[in-house]
């Protein structure tokens, strides 16, 4: 197991006690709430970062393969 499938496994156990809602934020221990605030903004930012990425390399791919074309014919 490498660090990432830990960080994510126990993030993902912070958010999902913090959701069931048995204790209040009050009562919730600084680790679990630190934990999941962690999770969230990590989750977020990946997918905010992603996005462009993807559609980075997609434009790239594409003008790679159209290149290569190009100088077949």
């Amino acid at each position: 197991m490498n660090d990432t499938d830990f960080f994510t496994r126990i993030t993902r156990e912070a958010m999902n006690e913090l959701a069931r809602g048995k204790t209040s934020l009050e009562d919730t221990p600084t680790n679990t709430l630190l934990l999941a605030c962690f999770g969230i903004l990590s989750n977020h930012l990946t997918h905010q970062l992603a996005r462009p990425l993807w559609a980075f390399a997609g434009s790239v791919a594409v003008g790679v393969v159209s290149y290569i074309i190009t100088q077949l014919l």
